[in-house]
Protein backbone atom coordinates (compact mmCIF):
# COMPACT_ATOMS: atom_id res chain seq x y z
CA UNK A 1 0.00 0.00 0.00
CA UNK A 2 1.23 3.45 -0.35
CA UNK A 3 1.20 4.31 2.88
CA UNK A 4 2.40 2.18 5.57
CA UNK A 5 0.16 1.78 9.02
CA UNK A 6 2.06 -0.02 11.56
CA UNK A 7 0.17 0.89 14.30
CA UNK A 8 2.28 1.29 17.18
CA UNK A 9 0.27 2.41 19.87
CA UNK A 10 1.82 5.45 22.47
CA UNK A 11 1.86 3.83 25.86
CA UNK A 12 1.37 6.75 27.70
CA UNK A 13 -2.37 6.07 27.50
CA UNK A 14 -3.04 4.37 30.94
CA UNK A 15 -6.82 3.32 30.06
CA UNK A 16 -9.31 3.13 27.80
CA UNK A 17 -13.09 3.85 28.56
CA UNK A 18 -15.66 2.19 26.45
CA UNK A 19 -17.95 4.94 27.24
CA UNK A 20 -15.98 7.20 25.30
CA UNK A 21 -13.09 6.98 22.00
CA UNK A 22 -9.98 8.17 23.57
CA UNK A 23 -7.27 10.13 20.96
CA UNK A 24 -4.83 7.43 20.22
CA UNK A 25 -2.27 8.92 18.66
CA UNK A 26 -0.09 6.20 16.03
CA UNK A 27 4.24 6.28 16.73
CA UNK A 28 7.10 4.83 14.11
CA UNK A 29 8.89 5.43 17.45
CA UNK A 30 7.49 2.05 19.03
CA UNK A 31 7.27 -1.48 18.11
CA UNK A 32 4.73 -3.68 17.53
CA UNK A 33 5.96 -6.33 20.13
CA UNK A 34 6.01 -2.94 22.70
CA UNK A 35 2.76 -1.41 22.46
CA UNK A 36 0.42 -4.45 21.80
CA UNK A 37 1.74 -6.76 24.52
CA UNK A 38 -0.97 -6.82 27.03
CA UNK A 39 -4.58 -5.86 27.25
CA UNK A 40 -4.41 -2.40 27.75
CA UNK A 41 -2.48 -2.48 24.53
CA UNK A 42 -5.24 -4.24 22.02
CA UNK A 43 -6.93 -1.91 24.15
CA UNK A 44 -5.51 1.11 23.31
CA UNK A 45 -5.15 -0.15 19.63
CA UNK A 46 -8.72 -0.66 18.70
CA UNK A 47 -9.34 2.64 19.78
CA UNK A 48 -6.91 3.53 17.82
CA UNK A 49 -8.50 1.72 15.14
CA UNK A 50 -12.12 3.16 15.94
CA UNK A 51 -9.86 6.57 15.86
CA UNK A 52 -9.22 5.76 11.92
CA UNK A 53 -12.84 5.63 10.87
CA UNK A 54 -13.40 9.03 11.96
CA UNK A 55 -10.10 10.30 9.63
CA UNK A 56 -10.73 13.09 7.44
CA UNK A 57 -10.64 9.88 4.53
CA UNK A 58 -13.63 8.18 5.84
CA UNK A 59 -16.14 9.17 7.97
CA UNK A 60 -14.46 12.38 8.98
CA UNK A 61 -15.18 14.24 5.63
CA UNK A 62 -14.39 12.65 2.26
CA UNK A 63 -16.43 9.85 2.43
CA UNK A 64 -19.44 11.44 4.03
CA UNK A 65 -19.43 14.23 1.54
CA UNK A 66 -18.13 12.13 -1.70
CA UNK A 67 -21.34 9.72 -1.55
CA UNK A 68 -23.74 12.57 -2.36
CA UNK A 69 -21.57 15.25 -4.29
CA UNK A 70 -20.96 12.47 -7.01
CA UNK A 71 -24.48 11.80 -6.69
CA UNK A 72 -27.27 14.46 -6.83
CA UNK A 73 -27.24 15.61 -3.13
CA UNK A 74 -24.81 18.30 -3.46
CA UNK A 75 -22.80 20.91 -5.96
CA UNK A 76 -19.64 21.79 -5.71
CA UNK A 77 -19.84 25.25 -4.43
CA UNK A 78 -16.25 25.68 -3.29
CA UNK A 79 -12.35 26.25 -4.33
CA UNK A 80 -11.23 22.93 -3.99
CA UNK A 81 -10.83 21.71 -7.68
CA UNK A 82 -11.04 17.97 -6.46
CA UNK A 83 -14.43 17.95 -5.25
CA UNK A 84 -15.43 19.73 -8.43
CA UNK A 85 -14.26 16.76 -10.47
CA UNK A 86 -16.22 14.49 -8.20
CA UNK A 87 -19.29 17.04 -8.48
CA UNK A 88 -18.83 16.38 -12.66
CA UNK A 89 -18.04 12.89 -12.28
CA UNK A 90 -14.66 13.54 -14.34
CA UNK A 91 -12.29 12.18 -11.88
CA UNK A 92 -8.78 12.26 -12.71
CA UNK A 93 -6.64 9.55 -10.87
CA UNK A 94 -4.55 11.73 -9.17
CA UNK A 95 -7.22 13.35 -7.09
CA UNK A 96 -6.59 13.81 -3.67
CA UNK A 97 -9.86 13.07 -2.20
CA UNK A 98 -10.20 9.78 -3.44
CA UNK A 99 -6.56 8.85 -2.79
CA UNK A 100 -7.63 10.22 1.03
CA UNK A 101 -10.45 7.58 0.87
CA UNK A 102 -8.50 4.79 -0.40
CA UNK A 103 -5.76 5.64 1.93
CA UNK A 104 -7.65 5.80 4.90
CA UNK A 105 -9.56 2.82 4.78
CA UNK A 106 -6.34 0.55 4.19
CA UNK A 107 -4.84 2.33 7.31
CA UNK A 108 -7.79 1.48 9.02
CA UNK A 109 -7.90 -2.38 8.00
CA UNK A 110 -3.85 -2.14 8.49
CA UNK A 111 -4.63 -1.07 12.41
CA UNK A 112 -6.95 -3.99 13.14
CA UNK A 113 -5.14 -6.36 11.12
CA UNK A 114 -1.74 -5.44 13.48
CA UNK A 115 -4.41 -5.79 16.78
CA UNK A 116 -5.57 -8.71 15.18
CA UNK A 117 -2.69 -10.66 14.73
CA UNK A 118 -1.49 -10.15 18.44
CA UNK A 119 -4.67 -10.81 20.24
CA UNK A 120 -4.23 -14.64 20.09
CA UNK A 121 -1.16 -14.29 22.30
CA UNK A 122 -2.04 -11.89 24.57
CA UNK A 123 -2.98 -12.78 28.18
CA UNK A 124 -6.28 -11.88 28.93
CA UNK A 125 -10.05 -13.47 29.33
CA UNK A 126 -11.81 -15.03 26.65
CA UNK A 127 -14.82 -12.67 26.47
CA UNK A 128 -12.49 -9.95 25.95
CA UNK A 129 -10.30 -11.68 23.15
CA UNK A 130 -13.74 -12.29 21.54
CA UNK A 131 -14.94 -8.52 21.88
CA UNK A 132 -11.82 -7.16 20.76
CA UNK A 133 -11.51 -9.61 17.99
CA UNK A 134 -15.05 -8.64 16.77
CA UNK A 135 -14.11 -5.04 17.22
CA UNK A 136 -11.37 -5.58 14.62
CA UNK A 137 -13.42 -7.85 12.29
CA UNK A 138 -16.39 -5.36 11.98
CA UNK A 139 -14.07 -2.41 11.01
CA UNK A 140 -12.28 -4.77 8.78
CA UNK A 141 -15.22 -5.72 7.03
CA UNK A 142 -16.96 -2.04 6.87
CA UNK A 143 -13.83 -0.78 5.30
CA UNK A 144 -13.18 -3.29 2.65
CA UNK A 145 -17.21 -2.76 2.22
CA UNK A 146 -16.31 1.45 1.58
CA UNK A 147 -13.44 0.63 -1.14
CA UNK A 148 -15.36 -2.47 -2.92
CA UNK A 149 -18.42 0.20 -3.66
CA UNK A 150 -16.12 2.86 -4.77
CA UNK A 151 -13.13 0.53 -6.53
CA UNK A 152 -14.65 -2.58 -7.42
CA UNK A 153 -12.24 -5.18 -7.08
CA UNK A 154 -9.58 -4.59 -4.66
CA UNK A 155 -6.78 -6.25 -2.66
CA UNK A 156 -7.94 -8.05 0.33
CA UNK A 157 -6.04 -7.27 3.54
CA UNK A 158 -6.02 -9.27 5.99
CA UNK A 159 -2.43 -9.36 7.42
CA UNK A 160 -0.76 -6.44 8.80
CA UNK A 161 1.51 -4.87 6.50
CA UNK A 162 4.81 -4.63 8.30
CA UNK A 163 7.37 -3.91 5.44
CA UNK A 164 8.02 -3.11 1.98
CA UNK A 165 7.94 -6.50 0.70
CA UNK A 166 4.25 -6.91 1.13
CA UNK A 167 3.34 -3.96 -0.48
CA UNK A 168 2.58 -5.36 -4.05
CA UNK A 169 -0.59 -7.16 -4.32
CA UNK A 170 -2.73 -7.85 -7.32
CA UNK A 171 -6.65 -6.73 -6.95
CA UNK A 172 -8.71 -9.66 -6.04
CA UNK A 173 -12.43 -10.11 -7.90
CA UNK A 174 -15.70 -8.31 -6.40
CA UNK A 175 -17.49 -11.66 -5.47
CA UNK A 176 -13.95 -12.37 -3.28
CA UNK A 177 -13.96 -9.02 -1.33
CA UNK A 178 -17.48 -9.88 -1.07
CA UNK A 179 -16.77 -13.46 0.49
CA UNK A 180 -14.20 -12.16 3.01
CA UNK A 181 -16.25 -9.14 4.27
CA UNK A 182 -19.37 -11.55 4.94
CA UNK A 183 -16.80 -14.29 6.44
CA UNK A 184 -15.64 -11.24 8.97
CA UNK A 185 -18.60 -9.87 9.97
CA UNK A 186 -20.49 -13.14 10.50
CA UNK A 187 -17.62 -14.03 13.05
CA UNK A 188 -18.39 -10.16 14.42
CA UNK A 189 -21.88 -10.70 14.98
CA UNK A 190 -21.33 -14.31 17.40
CA UNK A 191 -18.01 -12.62 18.89
CA UNK A 192 -19.74 -8.67 19.70
CA UNK A 193 -21.70 -7.98 22.55
CA UNK A 194 -25.24 -6.78 22.00
CA UNK A 195 -25.15 -3.72 24.10
CA UNK A 196 -22.37 -1.25 24.10
CA UNK A 197 -21.88 2.66 24.29
CA UNK A 198 -22.32 4.40 21.18
CA UNK A 199 -19.35 4.12 19.25
CA UNK A 200 -18.57 1.13 19.75
CA UNK A 201 -19.77 -2.05 17.65
CA UNK A 202 -22.26 -4.66 18.84
CA UNK A 203 -23.36 -7.94 16.99
CA UNK A 204 -26.64 -5.73 15.76
CA UNK A 205 -23.64 -3.25 14.03
CA UNK A 206 -22.09 -6.56 12.11
CA UNK A 207 -26.23 -7.89 11.84
CA UNK A 208 -27.02 -4.48 10.16
CA UNK A 209 -24.00 -4.26 8.18
CA UNK A 210 -24.70 -7.73 7.05
CA UNK A 211 -27.84 -6.36 5.59
CA UNK A 212 -26.15 -3.47 3.58
CA UNK A 213 -23.20 -5.88 2.34
CA UNK A 214 -25.84 -8.66 1.10
CA UNK A 215 -28.63 -6.52 -0.15
CA UNK A 216 -25.96 -4.43 -2.37
CA UNK A 217 -24.16 -7.97 -3.15
CA UNK A 218 -28.19 -9.41 -4.55
CA UNK A 219 -28.70 -5.77 -6.80
CA UNK A 220 -25.01 -7.56 -8.54
CA UNK A 221 -26.19 -11.22 -8.59
CA UNK A 222 -29.96 -11.54 -8.81
CA UNK A 223 -29.43 -14.00 -6.82
CA UNK A 224 -33.12 -13.64 -4.75
CA UNK A 225 -31.09 -16.43 -1.91
CA UNK A 226 -29.29 -13.66 -1.42
CA UNK A 227 -32.29 -11.15 -0.93
CA UNK A 228 -33.79 -13.24 1.72
CA UNK A 229 -30.27 -12.99 4.01
CA UNK A 230 -30.77 -9.30 3.26
CA UNK A 231 -34.24 -9.05 4.33
CA UNK A 232 -33.78 -11.85 7.26
CA UNK A 233 -30.57 -9.71 8.50
CA UNK A 234 -32.80 -6.20 8.69
CA UNK A 235 -35.54 -8.08 10.07
CA UNK A 236 -33.46 -9.51 13.00
CA UNK A 237 -32.07 -5.74 14.02
CA UNK A 238 -35.82 -4.50 13.90
CA UNK A 239 -37.07 -7.32 16.16
CA UNK A 240 -34.49 -8.19 18.18
CA UNK A 241 -32.11 -5.59 18.69
CA UNK A 242 -33.63 -3.17 21.43
CA UNK A 243 -33.51 -0.25 19.00
CA UNK A 244 -36.67 2.21 18.29
CA UNK A 245 -36.62 4.70 15.49
CA UNK A 246 -36.97 8.25 17.24
CA UNK A 247 -40.37 9.98 17.59
CA UNK A 248 -39.25 12.68 15.61
CA UNK A 249 -36.79 13.05 12.25
CA UNK A 250 -35.25 16.23 14.19
CA UNK A 251 -34.89 13.97 17.55
CA UNK A 252 -32.21 11.90 15.66
CA UNK A 253 -29.68 15.22 15.70
CA UNK A 254 -30.25 16.60 18.95
CA UNK A 255 -29.94 13.94 21.63
CA UNK A 256 -32.22 10.78 20.27
CA UNK A 257 -29.79 7.59 20.37
CA UNK A 258 -32.44 4.87 20.33
CA UNK A 259 -31.89 4.46 16.43
CA UNK A 260 -28.21 4.46 16.23
CA UNK A 261 -27.06 1.17 15.42
CA UNK A 262 -23.25 2.23 14.58
CA UNK A 263 -21.85 5.74 14.50
CA UNK A 264 -18.84 7.27 14.62
CA UNK A 265 -18.25 9.89 17.86
CA UNK A 266 -17.15 13.02 17.43
CA UNK A 267 -15.02 15.19 20.66
CA UNK A 268 -12.56 17.44 21.26
CA UNK A 269 -9.97 15.18 19.83
CA UNK A 270 -11.42 13.56 17.19
CA UNK A 271 -13.65 16.14 15.72
CA UNK A 272 -15.32 16.83 12.40
CA UNK A 273 -15.28 19.12 9.76
CA UNK A 274 -17.86 18.77 7.91
CA UNK A 275 -20.22 21.72 8.99
CA UNK A 276 -17.16 24.37 8.10
CA UNK A 277 -17.75 21.93 4.60
CA UNK A 278 -21.64 22.51 4.65
CA UNK A 279 -22.10 25.87 5.93
CA UNK A 280 -21.94 28.98 4.02
CA UNK A 281 -18.89 31.74 4.55
CA UNK A 282 -21.55 34.21 5.93
CA UNK A 283 -21.63 31.66 9.16
CA UNK A 284 -17.99 31.09 9.30
CA UNK A 285 -17.99 28.16 6.82
CA UNK A 286 -16.01 27.03 3.43
CA UNK A 287 -19.31 26.33 1.77
CA UNK A 288 -17.49 24.01 -0.62
CA UNK A 289 -20.56 21.96 -0.87
CA UNK A 290 -24.42 23.28 -1.27
CA UNK A 291 -27.76 20.89 -2.09
CA UNK A 292 -28.77 21.53 -5.61
CA UNK A 293 -32.01 23.65 -6.31
CA UNK A 294 -33.64 21.11 -7.35
CA UNK A 295 -32.97 18.48 -4.79
CA UNK A 296 -33.85 21.47 -2.43
CA UNK A 297 -37.46 21.84 -4.24
CA UNK A 298 -38.14 17.63 -3.95
CA UNK A 299 -37.86 18.47 0.32
CA UNK A 300 -39.51 21.55 0.34
CA UNK A 301 -42.63 20.95 -1.70
CA UNK A 302 -43.49 17.51 -0.45
CA UNK A 303 -41.15 16.30 2.63
CA UNK A 304 -40.96 19.24 4.93
CA UNK A 305 -40.15 17.75 8.48
CA UNK A 306 -37.07 16.24 6.68
CA UNK A 307 -36.57 19.35 4.60
CA UNK A 308 -36.21 21.38 7.86
CA UNK A 309 -33.95 18.88 9.07
CA UNK A 310 -31.53 18.85 6.37
CA UNK A 311 -31.58 22.17 4.72
CA UNK A 312 -31.81 25.53 5.82
CA UNK A 313 -30.92 28.92 4.54
CA UNK A 314 -28.74 31.56 5.46
CA UNK A 315 -29.53 35.53 5.64
CA UNK A 316 -28.89 35.76 1.79
CA UNK A 317 -30.92 32.84 0.90
CA UNK A 318 -27.98 30.12 0.14
CA UNK A 319 -29.02 26.44 0.84
CA UNK A 320 -26.79 24.68 3.22
CA UNK A 321 -26.52 21.05 4.29
CA UNK A 322 -28.00 21.87 8.44
CA UNK A 323 -27.27 18.39 9.42
CA UNK A 324 -23.82 18.87 11.03
CA UNK A 325 -24.07 22.07 13.00
CA UNK A 326 -20.88 22.49 15.25
CA UNK A 327 -18.88 24.49 13.09
CA UNK A 328 -16.53 25.28 15.99
CA UNK A 329 -15.86 22.32 17.62
CA UNK A 330 -16.80 19.51 15.52
CA UNK A 331 -18.45 17.33 17.74
CA UNK A 332 -21.77 16.38 15.18
CA UNK A 333 -22.80 12.63 15.19
CA UNK A 334 -22.03 10.80 12.19
CA UNK A 335 -24.73 8.20 11.58
CA UNK A 336 -23.01 4.64 9.83
CA UNK A 337 -25.76 2.48 10.61
CA UNK A 338 -29.44 3.51 12.06
CA UNK A 339 -32.33 1.30 12.43
CA UNK A 340 -34.51 3.45 9.66
CA UNK A 341 -32.06 2.11 7.31
CA UNK A 342 -33.16 -1.90 7.89
CA UNK A 343 -36.59 -0.98 6.78
CA UNK A 344 -35.73 0.25 3.65
CA UNK A 345 -33.21 -2.66 3.08
CA UNK A 346 -36.15 -5.00 3.44
CA UNK A 347 -38.48 -3.49 1.94
CA UNK A 348 -35.95 -2.74 -1.40
CA UNK A 349 -35.02 -6.75 -1.08
CA UNK A 350 -38.38 -7.43 -1.14
CA UNK A 351 -39.52 -5.04 -4.16
CA UNK A 352 -36.35 -6.56 -5.84
CA UNK A 353 -37.54 -10.08 -5.43
CA UNK A 354 -41.06 -9.72 -6.01
CA UNK A 355 -41.96 -9.62 -2.06
CA UNK A 356 -45.30 -9.38 -0.63
CA UNK A 357 -46.50 -5.77 -1.65
CA UNK A 358 -48.49 -5.16 1.90
CA UNK A 359 -44.92 -6.02 3.12
CA UNK A 360 -43.66 -3.52 1.04
CA UNK A 361 -45.77 -0.78 1.87
CA UNK A 362 -45.92 -1.16 5.77
CA UNK A 363 -41.43 -0.84 5.73
CA UNK A 364 -41.74 2.24 3.73
CA UNK A 365 -44.67 3.72 5.46
CA UNK A 366 -43.44 3.44 9.31
CA UNK A 367 -40.76 5.81 7.84
CA UNK A 368 -42.78 7.65 6.16
CA UNK A 369 -45.69 8.93 8.86
CA UNK A 370 -42.42 9.84 11.19
CA UNK A 371 -42.37 12.46 8.19
CA UNK A 372 -45.41 13.14 8.48
CA UNK A 373 -46.27 12.15 4.95
CA UNK A 374 -49.22 10.19 3.81
CA UNK A 375 -48.62 6.79 3.32
CA UNK A 376 -47.64 4.77 -0.19
CA UNK A 377 -51.09 2.83 -1.50
CA UNK A 378 -49.15 1.55 -4.54
CA UNK A 379 -49.74 -2.03 -5.54
CA UNK A 380 -46.79 -1.85 -8.79
CA UNK A 381 -43.47 -3.08 -7.93
CA UNK A 382 -41.55 -0.65 -10.35
CA UNK A 383 -43.47 2.25 -8.86
CA UNK A 384 -42.39 0.93 -5.12
CA UNK A 385 -38.77 0.70 -6.17
CA UNK A 386 -38.75 4.48 -7.49
CA UNK A 387 -40.89 5.37 -3.76
CA UNK A 388 -38.39 3.76 -2.02
CA UNK A 389 -35.42 5.20 -3.58
CA UNK A 390 -36.47 8.51 -3.18
CA UNK A 391 -37.47 7.47 0.69
CA UNK A 392 -33.60 6.67 0.98
CA UNK A 393 -33.08 10.28 -0.98
CA UNK A 394 -34.92 12.25 2.17
CA UNK A 395 -33.88 9.91 4.94
CA UNK A 396 -30.45 9.32 4.76
CA UNK A 397 -29.46 12.93 2.83
CA UNK A 398 -25.74 13.98 3.86
CA UNK A 399 -25.18 10.66 5.52
CA UNK A 400 -22.91 8.94 3.29
CA UNK A 401 -25.57 6.51 1.37
CA UNK A 402 -26.97 8.67 -2.10
CA UNK A 403 -24.13 7.80 -4.38
CA UNK A 404 -23.91 4.00 -3.02
CA UNK A 405 -27.90 3.80 -3.41
CA UNK A 406 -28.07 4.80 -7.05
CA UNK A 407 -24.66 2.48 -7.70
CA UNK A 408 -26.55 -0.62 -6.25
CA UNK A 409 -30.05 -0.31 -8.10
CA UNK A 410 -27.70 0.67 -11.53
CA UNK A 411 -29.91 3.92 -11.60
CA UNK A 412 -26.33 6.23 -11.22
CA UNK A 413 -26.50 5.70 -15.31
CA UNK A 414 -29.73 7.12 -15.97
CA UNK A 415 -30.13 9.69 -13.22
CA UNK A 416 -26.57 11.27 -13.70
CA UNK A 417 -26.15 10.93 -17.01
CA UNK A 418 -22.41 8.81 -16.38
CA UNK A 419 -21.47 5.73 -18.36
CA UNK A 420 -21.26 2.14 -16.66
CA UNK A 421 -17.59 2.71 -16.00
CA UNK A 422 -17.87 6.01 -14.37
CA UNK A 423 -19.75 4.58 -11.40
CA UNK A 424 -16.56 3.11 -10.13
CA UNK A 425 -13.45 5.69 -8.94
CA UNK A 426 -10.21 5.37 -10.65
CA UNK A 427 -7.57 3.48 -8.43
CA UNK A 428 -5.12 6.28 -6.90
CA UNK A 429 -1.85 7.01 -9.22
CA UNK A 430 -0.41 6.68 -5.92
CA UNK A 431 -1.37 3.01 -5.57
CA UNK A 432 -0.52 2.24 -9.09
CA UNK A 433 2.76 4.16 -8.95
CA UNK A 434 3.84 2.17 -5.88
CA UNK A 435 2.04 -1.25 -6.09
CA UNK A 436 3.37 -2.97 -9.38
CA UNK A 437 0.80 -5.43 -9.42
CA UNK A 438 -2.28 -2.30 -9.12
CA UNK A 439 -4.49 -2.11 -12.48
CA UNK A 440 -6.70 0.79 -13.46
CA UNK A 441 -10.16 0.56 -13.83
CA UNK A 442 -11.95 0.56 -17.43
CA UNK A 443 -12.60 4.19 -18.27
CA UNK A 444 -9.93 6.32 -16.57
Amino acid sequence: MKKLSIILILIGLTSVSCNKLLDVQPTDSISLEEAIKDKAGVENAITGSYSALHSTGIYGRYQVIVEDLAADNLVWTGTTQDYSQIADNNIAADNGIIDGIWTANYDCINRVNNVLAKIPDIDMSTADKNMYTGDGLFMRALCHFNLVCFFGGVPIKTQPTLDLSTINQARNTVPQVYQQIISDLLKAEELLPSTRALGWATSFSATALLARVYLTQFQQTGDPSIATLAIEKAGKVINEGGYSLSPDYPGLFNGNTTESVFEIVSDAQNRTLLAQYFYPRSLLGRYEVSPPSDFVQSFHLTDTVRFETSITFDSTNLPFGYKYKDVTAGTDRIYVLRLAEMYLIRAEARAYSNGALEDIRNDVNILRARAGLPPTTSTDYTELKLVIENERRHEFAFESQRWSDLVRTKRATILLGIDQNHTLFPIPLSELQTNTLMTQNPGY
